[in-house]
């Protein structure tokens, strides 16, 4: 694995800190923006007025309240070119801890029509910190600048005093990656190794440790091979692993497998990486031992609840799943000695993986949830090495969990665009009810060609047409469709217009506009429309009550439809 490079020098950044009214860019607004240049010390601060909410709403986090904002103005171009000239702003990477910082500039520097935003280089460093996503919340900003000794933490942030914590933060990570591990008590900080061989289970639970290791995608297809029903007053599923684990371990004995001892390499594995810290966490362990029979027991008298709960679910189970132990034993393994934990390293990759359960002929992963099996695919294909592959899941309900065995294909292909698949689905359900399917499809924004089901006609319509449940076939359904969308929808070309010259075009203005200040003053004024010239010019109007004739504006008089002498028309207008 070549880890990227990243330089620590002062001069190649500045920190960038912003403190919002919420978490939504497009809703919430931008309240302060806060830029620190640590080579020399420089530092800008600025208050925004609020424009999308009524009130501040996060004055618990950063201390800003309505009155501070009071009198502030938004930035405009000049601002902006003047922190670009000062700070450096196209030349320097901007550094901000959290994908919160970029994505409000962003969306404010649209909303204000600033330009800038392009010729920026955002970096969160946030992503040098590998943890899994199923972790309980410790891993904070300001909890990692406490473990790394970095003074100055404070309850109410700032935005000047969170650019100069980022920037302490940053120095103190020294370039490095880093793996972060919940151990029992703590989190364990280590900076990767370029030899360490990762466990393919990080890759799918830690985001920012996946993002540096380039490999295939991995595709996954299911095929349901058997299913089991277990159910009972006991059966539930426990929060964290806790079913996972004893499940599994049940099965296991039930089994009789042989366990693969892997202890020494893992820690070798683990121990290239270099430790640099720790910190304690806020979840609290659990501790159990995994007794001959598949049952557990607690360490502590605190935990003798949880004990008797996990031991009668899986005394519940234990009957039950006698066919679902029996297939696995005979019809994926074919009666052949089963080994727990096997070890397999793609030296390549750098990548390594532990089977469930496996033989030389085949290998069984087994998974507490039933939701996303793809999420699998890459665990699967680096276990199997040619090996028939199966998947094991569970799928829970109250009182009852479903055992579902299927057979996998895993191999490397093309990465599917997950949002492209969403709007098509979403195009789809919206012409479902007029018979007509989404022929091809490129984004939002561009032509989608739709084709009818009954007649086969395609033709161009456009996403928000579609959403909005105006798309008809006009081959099947002309009365539904206009003029204009028919010709546009089967091709034919718009009947050529009638040429008119100058004078005529002129003419055709002044009978409209005599017309629309006949409607406005109820019938009261006539226009000469011999008078007519343009939008903002003397036109000679005459009231029919009076006689009166004046010469006012074209426009001033649409806007004051009345005679300026006897009234006529003006009670129209206020009508």
């Amino acid at each position: 694995m070549g880890l990227p490079s990243i330089s620590t020098s002062p001069a190649d950044y500045v920190v960038l800190d912003v403190e919002t009214n919420g978490l939504k860019s497009k809703e919430d607004d931008l309240l302060s923006v806060s830029i620190y240049k640590p080579d020399d010390g420089r530092e800008y601060n600025r208050f925004l007025p609020l424009d999308l909410n009524r009130d501040v709403y996060t004055t618990d986090i950063n201390g800003i309240t309505k009155r501070d904002l009071k009198g502030k103005t938004h930035l405009v171009q000049e601002d902006v070119d003047e922190l670009f000239s000062a700070f450096e702003l196209d030349r320097r990477t901007i550094l901000h801890y959290g994908g919160l910082d970029e994505r409000f500039i962003r969306d404010y520097f649209a909303r204000r029509n600033l330009a800038g935003y392009e010729r920026m280089h955002f970096f969160n460093f946030k992503r040098m910190i590998c943890s899994t996503k199923f972790s309980d919340g410790s891993l904070s900003k300001d909890r990692l600048c406490e473990a790394f000794g970095i003074e100055g933490v404070s309850s109410v942030h700032t935005g000047m005093n969170d650019c100069k914590l980022e920037w302490q933060l940053f120095k103190a990570l020294d370039g490095r990656y880093l793996l972060a591990t919940m151990r029992a008590f703590n989190w364990q900080f280590s900076a990767l190794d370029p030899g360490y061989i990762v466990p393919v289970s990080y890759l799918n639970t830690f985001p920012n440790l996946s993002r540096l290791y380039e490999r295939p995608y991995i595709s996954l297809e299911p095929k349901e091979v058997y299913r089991l029903n277990v159910s009972g007053d006991d059966i539930r599923r426990f929060e964290t692993n806790f079913s996972g684990v004893t499940v599994e371990r049940l099965i296991d004995v039930m089994l009789g497998v042989k366990t693969q001892d892997n202890l020494d390499f893992l820690r070798e594995n683990y121990r290239k990486n270099k430790p640099v810290g720790r910190m304690k966490h806020d979840t609290r362990p659990v501790f159990m031992t995994f007794n001959p029979d598949g049952t557990v027991t607690a360490k502590r008298d605190e935990d003798k609840q949880r004990e008797r709960e996990l031991n009668a679910t899986l005394g519940a189970m234990r009957g039950q799943i006698a066919p679902l132990v029996e297939f696995i034993r005979s019809t994926i393994f074919c009666g052949k000695e089963i080994v727990a934990q096997e070890l397999t390293v793609n030296e390549e990759m750098r990548i390594m993986a532990l089977c469930d359960l496996s033989t030389d002929d085949a290998v069984l992963e087994i998974k507490t949830s039933a939701r996303h099996p793809e999420q699998y695919a890459e665990q699967l294909f680096y276990e199997a090495r040619g090996r028939k592959t199966y998947l094991m899941t569970m799928d829970w309900r109250f009182g009852e969990v479903d055992f579902v065995i299927s057979e996998v294909a895993v191999a490397p292909g093309e990465k599917p665009d997950k949002r492209r698949e969403k709007a098509v689905q979403t195009l789809s359900t919206a012409l479902e009810g007029e018979e007509i399917e989404v022929a091809a499809y490129d984004s939002s924004t561009s032509p989608v060609k739709v084709r009818c089901k009954e007649c086969g006609h395609e033709w161009e319509e456009t996403y928000p047409r579609i959403k909005a449940g105006k798309c008809v076939c006009p081959v099947c359904h002309p009365d539904r469709v206009s003029a204009r969308r028919t010709r546009h929808a089967t091709g034919t070309p718009r009947p050529p217009r009638e040429k008119m010259t100058p004078e005529q075009a002129l003419a055709k203005r002044a009978q409209r506009y005599a017309g629309k200040v006949s409607d406005r003053s109820g019938g009261a004024l006539a226009v000469d429309a011999t008078s007519y010239i343009g939008g903002r010019d003397p036109v000679k109007v005459c009231c029919s009550k009076c006689g009166y004739t004046w010469m006012p504006r074209t426009d001033h008089l649409l806007a004051r439809p009345f005679c300026p002498k006897c009234g006529a028309g003006r009670q129209d207008v206020l009508r």
